[in-house]
């Protein structure tokens, strides 16, 4: 067996290596808490017994314990080198670094030693702090251990206090973010780093409790009046997001509207990767101080099919953040439901359900009482929640993306940056997550600066092998978009992704996918409520460029050639006949397209045509909207387009990959080019 470490400042963690070990069963957690809260200390079995058996114990108690220690063993693949037997009982055996607990100790007393005058002393006490997750042994605390848990907490404090005081007279106060977020956790109250104390001490201590003293210098300051007093769950803010702010002022304004019938649950909706968390986190920060009862949060995993939450695990966590202990939490969901409307009757909490799939998933969860608030994120619309206010999540336009920018990489750009940045956003088509990727990119010196990114991504194959960085994948986030449907309209979606016109109009979905109009109607609309679509105008719809092209790469990986080449050849005679100026009547209803979407279309018309053999049909196409070229793009763009089909129709003597057959090239491949251009 490898490294092997017993973490206890926050829940039971044992590791080996890299792997967490399983710890199944509280009365088994419990002891072994028992024993990492004091390593190198021998613990009698009898104490093991009462921490495991408050109240009633069985005959069998000490066979039990001694069976626990003996699987402990085993799964640490040790025998008595690190669990070892003492005379009267058990020690764990454990050196400073295998032990969270023994490394905080030695840090505490590093930096209490003396004044905070240097920078290693701030990392020393930054470290220290950094090793607790959460109170010790959340979760299977040992009885008979109250009083080392309660010496902890006061060290943790009075370490905090001091930290917080040495940060700030150096004025980084800021590098504290996440060590107050679980500080506010431990001790059960706001933790801020803006006065010179960041948590007081504590009227009533355990009996035997020694108090650690102040560090000198340091007052009190009275609780700031509507402070939450309940259970804080919330993620931390991110201090580097920026933008969003009409869409929080509206949602700010609703949830603390006051009147006989608020409407306290929001619902926010928008595709993947637009910031719905980040806006509901942001939000639920500022809101916290109207619900002193506590803020929740639960991550739904909606979208991730291999661990999406049932009713009753997210019953489970919300049972646990209101402080109810394992044991005590039905194991039915009937009963979990009964016991959370319960316990939240008449409360004031906020709480937050991100990433929700469905409806079913949501509603058991929003708490019960008139008083509480509830925010809800997800990829569909939940317009189906009674009383529920909805807001959709767009992309944001460019200007608001150089502020999300700006922020995430932490200054104002000069005129020169503000150009490049401006390339880098269109190149992440205005998605905040490919923006927060491409910053984190440019933060770890990846690239010097946004010109270099941005030219990068201009001549890679795809954006996405660019903005992969260790634990986030862009392209993996996008694709469980369209991942979790159903077969049917998975394989749909899929097909639609092939069409080379930008703009989607149910009349060419039908004419594509060989379906009626209202079939297709019904699909598209069923797209757009899952963000999967965005609806322009009526009966038009668009995919966002990221997504699109995250939907075509699994597309070629899943639709056989033959069949993709049949659907882009449907798409090619559709287009040909609805929207050329050619023959006596159209047959689509959609109006005549703009420049835009005709320089598109047949842009991606070509890539299509090279890459499945269908220069022929691409031809064909051109020659459609021969006259129609001239209304609507000017000679540049013509031109441009005019090369490209004529590159393309001019390799119909070599198969464009495997699979194509091989065709010849027609006559009039240069003759159907306008004049100037041949």
């Amino acid at each position: 067996m490898g490294f092997i470490r017993f973490d206890v400042l926050g829940p039971l963690r044992v590791r080996c290596d890299d792997t967490l070990l399983q710890l199944t069963g509280r009365k088994y957690r419990t002891v072994v808490s028992y024993l990492a809260l004091q390593p190198e200390y021998s613990v009698a079995i009898e104490d093991l017994v009462r921490a495991a058996w408050s109240d009633k114990r069985p005959s069998s108690a000490h066979h039990q314990v001694r069976k626990m220690v003996s699987a402990l063993r085993t799964s640490l693949d040790q025998d008595w080198d690190l669990v070892a037997t003492s005379q009267d009982g058990y020690m764990l055996k454990l050196p400073p670094k295998q032990s969270d607990v023994s490394e905080f100790c030695r840090l505490f007393d590093q930096v209490m030693s003396g004044p905070l005058t240097s920078d290693d002393d701030l990392s020393a006490a930054y470290s220290a702090l950094a090793l607790w997750r959460g109170r010790p042994c959340e979760g299977s605390e040992p009885h008979g251990q109250e009083r080392r848990i309660s010496q902890l907490v006061e060290q943790h404090r009075v370490l905090l206090n001091k930290t917080v005081q040495g940060f700030g007279d150096r004025g980084r106060s800021d590098e504290l973010a996440s060590i107050l977020h679980v500080a506010s956790k431990i001790h059960g109250q706001p933790v801020t780093a803006r006065s010179g104390v960041a948590v007081p001490a504590p009227a009533v201590s355990y009996a035997g409790t020694t108090q650690v003293p102040e560090p000198s210098g340091s007052t009190t300051p009275p609780p700031r009046p509507g402070s939450p007093v309940g259970p804080r769950c919330l993620p931390r803010d991110l201090q580097d997001f920026g933008g969003r702010e009409r869409e929080i002022n509206e949602l700010q304004k609703l949830l603390t509207a006051e009147g006989p019938h608020p409407q306290l649950v929001a619902t926010v909706h928008g595709m993947s990767g637009v910031g719905k968390t980040a806006v509901a986190v942001r939000l639920a920060h500022r809101l916290a101080h109207h619900y002193p009862d506590g803020q929740l949060f639960v991550s739904l995993d909606g979208f991730s099919s291999a661990s999406t939450a049932t009713v009753s695990n997210a019953l489970g966590i919300l049972l646990r953040q209101k402080g109810l202990a394992d044991e005590d939490i039905s194991p039915s969901e009937d009963g979990r439901l009964a016991q959370w409307r319960t316990i939240t009757a008449g409360q004031k909490l906020l709480v937050v359900l991100d990433d929700v799939c469905d409806i079913e998933q949501v509603e058991p969860l929003i708490p019960p009482s008139s008083e509480s608030a509830c925010i809800i994120t997800s990829r569909i619309i939940l317009n189906g929640i009674d009383g529920a206010h909805h807001i959709s999540l767009e992309v944001p336009d460019e200007d608001e993306c150089l502020e999300i920018l700006s922020c995430m990489i932490g200054r104002r750009f000069d005129d020169e940056e503000t150009k490049d940045a401006r390339a880098l956003i269109q190149q992440c088509a205005n998605l905040p997550l490919a923006l927060r990727l491409a910053a984190a990119r440019i933060s770890t010196r990846d690239f010097l600066n946004l010109r270099e990114l941005s030219e990068q991504l201009s001549s890679s194959a795809s954006i996405f092998s660019e903005l992969e960085v260790p634990g986030r994948s862009l392209v993996g986030r996008l694709m469980t978009s369209f991942t979790c449907l159903e077969d049917f309209d998975h394989d749909r979606y899929l097909r639609l992704s092939l069409l080379p016109c930008p703009e989607i109009d149910e009349t060419s979905v039908a004419a594509v996918l060989g379906v009626s109009t209202d079939w297709a109607r019904r699909a598209c609309r069923r797209f757009a409520d899952r963000a999967l679509l965005q609806r322009t105008r009526c009966g038009t719809y668009r995919m966002h460029p990221l997504l699109l092209q995250a939907a075509q790469l699994e597309a070629q990986k899943t639709i056989p050639f033959e069949e993709q080449r049949r659907l882009v050849r449907a798409a090619f005679l559709h287009y040909k006949a609805s929207n050329g100026l050619v023959g006596a009547s159209r047959i689509s209803p959609s109006r005549v397209p703009d420049g835009h979407v005709v320089l598109r279309t047949l842009t991606q018309s070509a890539k299509l045509a090279a890459r499945l053999g269908l220069q022929e049909e691409l031809a064909d196409l051109y020659t459609a909207w021969k006259e129609l070229l001239p209304l609507v793009l000017d000679r540049r763009q013509q031109e441009a387009v005019g090369r490209r089909v004529l590159a393309v129709s001019q390799h119909l003597d070599r198969p464009a990959c495997e699979g194509a057959p091989h065709r010849r090239r027609p006559r009039q491949a240069r003759d159907m080019l306008p004049e100037g251009q041949r």
